[in-house]
């Protein structure tokens, strides 16, 4: 089963969102934006554990905390809804009594259709299900219930009750690493040990033996002499008021437990055995991390599929450690919602589930990045492992022509970061979320551009210098802007605006150079003209060469990188702070 459509009112940061997620969904953007929320949501309509040992929702859940009715309203209720599809047979026959017909084309359910026309003819089998959450200002208390929605405009009293057994049925897992670590795994009812414990089908046994083994455990301490007459005076202390039991001589003692199997339970927690032996949540955090990744996959694979939600699951984990997690809950999973800050995540992830997610005011939205052309698809499946995954857990990202313009770029923001430029403190595009990505070709800019900004990226095409009237009315014309250097290319900026006396250095020290290096006598004599003619196609030769330019890039000053390129970077940082919609523009530099 999978979940076709999430929809959410008055929930944290939400006032209201529609989302149709895919198999395996990846939910991008800022932080505060609304990702955890979503996630959270599901977790209130799914979790069959919701509620079984902590409140389910309090004040601050509420969209801006308002909880209390306005002039004699209705008060503001939480609400999610959700509609799960992809049912096999028997699915539809546990849920028989609730199941609606799904358009998978239109994104709906068909709510009436015409007298004689069955309903589910050119429709599929689903489920519609809601969590509704409210403040009971009689009882003063928040409640909360999950419910079956037959059809729309059904209130909560009309609805049959979604039950724990049901909801166990779909198999929903969440995954939240700042939560779950630090908790003891135990065999309580509610812990995540005791879901796989149920997906299992075990039951923990012999809690007579159990108890019979710990009972008296502690008479070591509680026999020592001082410890001993500490407790003969405090029973003859509560004696002199009332009798402590009806036996003659009774006596006070210490024990583990309470003698019941609740306690049992909460107090056995998972202990790795090695050396001095420690409880799983005391090991390091990457193994608190995968002990309760593992849990997951190992109840998913029971149960063969589920939905799992799995919130930055990268925390504490090494890049190949979060390639291997995530490949396993893909391949295990009937439906997969992730967030994540993590290109190694990303990069294994199917395309089309990747998506940002944008809130304006309270009004959250998810924009896959199928709403892109197939070309820029196909151009962005191709180059993922590189930069492209940075690029959209940002906010901006420049697209350039190659790597050497990446390169010094990313140099010179770097250089010039916390430095004073044209009278203002420049600060490095990293540290702004702005990225950098390099085309394959000149006519690729404007396709990765489209493509970064139908994902929601604050976007900025550079170019070298042209007089092609179609490419420039096609700048013109895009909804993001581009910047010209007022040169054919990177290799004319550097070579007429270094200093002269770096660029001797470079045509006669320079590693890993693809050309001749000149004799240091000979570059030292060469007049500036020539310096910077030789230094022209000394770099062109040199297009590409990652050792080289760092190199470079190494020896020159705050103060000695050129204008041009300060000048991107200044523009970049400045567009991307800015909260238009559109905004264009053809700029040189």
């Amino acid at each position: 089963m999978q979940i076709v459509k999430i929809e959410i009112r008055n929930f944290r940061c939400i006032q209201h969102a529609v989302i149709h997620p895919v198999k395996n969904s990846v939910l991008l953007g800022p932080n505060n934006i609304g990702k955890t929320a979503i996630l959270e949501a599901i977790n209130l309509a799914l979790n069959p554990e919701a509620g079984a040992r902590w409140k389910t929702i309090d004040e601050n859940d509420f969209y801006e905390r308002k909880y209390l009715p306005d002039d004699g309203g209705e008060a503001p209720h939480i609400r999610v809804e959700l509609v799960i599809a992809g049912m096999n047979a028997t699915d539809e026959d546990v849920f028989r009594e609730n199941l609606v017909p799904w358009k998978p084309e239109q994104q709906e359910v068909i709510e009436t259709t015409e007298e004689g026309v069955d309903p589910f003819a050119d429709a599929v089998s689903a489920i519609r299900v809601f969590f509704d959450g409210w403040y009971d200002a009689e009882e003063d208390e928040f409640k909360s219930g999950t419910f079956f929605l037959r059809a729309k405009d059904l209130k909560r009293e009309e609805c049959p009750a979604f039950t724990k057994q049901q909801k166990r049925h779909i198999g929903f897992l969440i995954y939240r690493d700042f939560r779950a670590l630090t908790r003891p795994i135990t065999l309580e009812a509610g812990n995540l040990f005791s879901t796989l414990l149920l997906s299992q089908e075990v039951r923990p046994k012999h809690f007579e033996e159990a108890l019979e083994g710990v009972r008296n455990a502690l008479d070591p301490m509680v026999q020592e002499s001082d410890f001993s007459a500490l407790l003969a005076s405090y029973k003859a202390e509560v004696e002199r008021f009332l009798p402590l039991a009806g036996d003659e001589h009774p006596s006070l003692r210490f024990e583990l437990t309470d003698s019941t199997r609740d306690q049992v339970k909460s107090a056995s927690q998972l202990y790795v055995s090695s050396g001095c032996g420690k409880p799983i949540q005391k090991m390091g955090a990457g193994s608190r991390s995968l002990s309760v990744l593992a849990i997951l996959t190992l109840i998913m694979r029971r149960r063969q599929g589920g939905i799992l939600a799995l919130e930055e699951p990268e925390t504490f984990l090494y890049p190949h450690a979060q390639r291997r997690v995530i490949d396993e809950c893909l391949s295990l999973a009937s439906q997969t919602l992730i967030t994540t800050h993590s290109p190694f995540v990303l990069e294994r992830t199917p395309v089309e589930g990747v998506g940002r997610v944008e809130n304006q005011a309270g009004q959250v939205k998810w924009r896959p990045l199928t709403t892109s052309k197939v070309k820029q698809i196909n151009l962005y499946s191709k180059r993922l492992r590189q930069v492209h995954c940075e690029a959209l857990m940002g906010r901006g990202v420049i697209v350039v022509e190659g790597d050497s313009d990446r390169w010094w770029l990313m140099g010179v923001s770097n250089a010039m970061n916390s430095q004073a430029w044209k009278g203002r403190k420049l600060e490095a595009l990293e540290l702004q979320g702005i990225s950098i990505v390099s085309a394959d070709t000149n006519g690729d800019i404007h396709k990765l551009c489209q493509f970064f900004y139908d994902s929601g990226l604050r976007t900025i095409a550079l170019f070298d210098n042209t007089s092609d009237p179609a490419f420039l009315d096609e700048a013109n014309t895009a909804p993001y802007p581009s910047i010209f250097l007022q040169a054919s290319g990177l290799e004319e900026v550097l070579s007429e605006r270094l200093h002269v006396d770096l660029l001797r250095q470079m045509l006669s020290k320079a590693p890993h150079s693809r050309a001749a290096l000149l004799d240091e006598a000979a570059a030292s004599g060469l007049p500036e003209a020539e310096v910077r003619n030789q230094s022209k196609e000394f770099l062109k030769t040199n297009k590409g060469s990652g050792p080289l330019h760092f190199w470079l890039i190494e020896q020159v000053e705050a103060t000695g990188f050129p204008d041009a390129l300060c000048a991107v970077c200044d523009l970049a940082a400045a567009y991307a702070a800015r909260h238009e919609d559109v905004y264009t523009c053809t700029l040189l530099c």
